[in-house]
């Protein structure tokens, strides 16, 4: 697993931390972010409609990121509470987490809202990669989740070592589309790895065994 790179250089020590509903509303619809990198990643479809597809193709996932930070600049006055994005896959665990801190007046509302746009944008910046990969959707994040599970934490930039405090922060098992939610809302347990190690954090609404996991306390 690579580290990621800017919350190395933003925390001292720190090695990685690490569609659609909120509180019973409707699913938010796809943003700029996620349009703009479908419509990118179609148009790359298009071009590249006749080429053969192979399974062996190897995703350049640090490309990815770069394309979305492309995304996010291009589209800042849509994403103004936006710090910085952060992006690791681990291929033994078939794993992506993508991590968004965000300005510390962010709300629970505001966290969904960016998970999804990043989750989206993300599949559809490998998308770009291989023309094999189905394009996000307002119903699906796309065919990346269909082989990758998703580990997606959105934060205050100042929660950042708080992962009990996260606005979002679970993990989306491959293949289940299941829908984002606040992370008070959160009925599992979330894997994020902080300056001392791996630690599991329950979200509000596990009711589950709560032996060894992440205490705030």
């Amino acid at each position: 697993m690579k580290k990621t790179k800017r919350i190395w250089a933003c925390t001292t020590g720190l090695a990685l931390l690490g569609a659609t509903v909120f509180l019973g509303g409707c699913g938010p619809k796809r943003g700029q972010l996620a349009a703009s990198a479908a419509a990118s990643a179609a148009a790359e479809q298009g071009k590249g409609q006749d080429a053969v597809m192979h399974d062996d193709i190897k995703l350049n996932f640090d490309e990815a990121q770069s394309s979305c930070e492309d995304l996010l600049k291009d589209n800042a006055s849509d994403y103004p509470l936006s710090k910085y994005i952060d992006t690791v896959v681990d291929e033994n665990t078939k794993t992506v987490m993508l991590i968004w801190p965000l300005d510390n007046a962010a709300t629970e509302e505001d966290g969904v809202r960016y998970a999804n746009e990043l989750i989206r944008a993300f599949n559809d910046a490998c998308a770009e990669q291989d023309f094999s990969i189905a394009a996000s959707s307002e119903e699906s994040y796309g065919g990346l989740y269909q082989k990758y599970a998703v580990n997606i934490q959105v934060f205050r930039e100042a929660d950042i070592l708080k992962p009990d405090k996260y606005l979002v922060s679970m993990t989306i098992p491959a293949g289940s589309n299941q829908a984002v939610v606040p992370f008070s809302q959160y009925d599992g347990v979330n894997e994020v790895i902080l300056t001392d190690g791996t630690v599991k954090v329950p979200g509000g609404k596990y009711t589950g065994d709560r032996t060894g996991l992440y205490s705030g306390e």
